[in-house]
């Protein structure tokens, strides 16, 4: 995908990120991230690497959205 591909997906209803250049679809998640549905939005159709390996997530957490990866 491209970054103007993925840039079209940026609501809670079509939400995909980029975490270390590969694509996931995150709209099924979104409702369940323990953070809230806000700080998984505001990265919505960009890049979320940075926040997605910050502190507040276990490394668990990075395995897990290997279900969602689409690209």
């Amino acid at each position: 995908y491209t970054v103007s591909e993925v840039a079209k997906h940026d609501t809670k209803d079509d939400l995909w990120v980029v975490i270390k250049g590969k694509v996931y679809d995150l709209t099924e998640y979104a409702d369940e991230h323990p953070g809230g549905v806000a700080a998984i939005t505001k990265h919505a159709g960009g890049d979320a690497t940075a926040g997605f390996f910050g502190p507040q997530h276990p490394s668990r957490v990075h395995d897990m959205v290997d279900e969602y990866k689409i690209g």
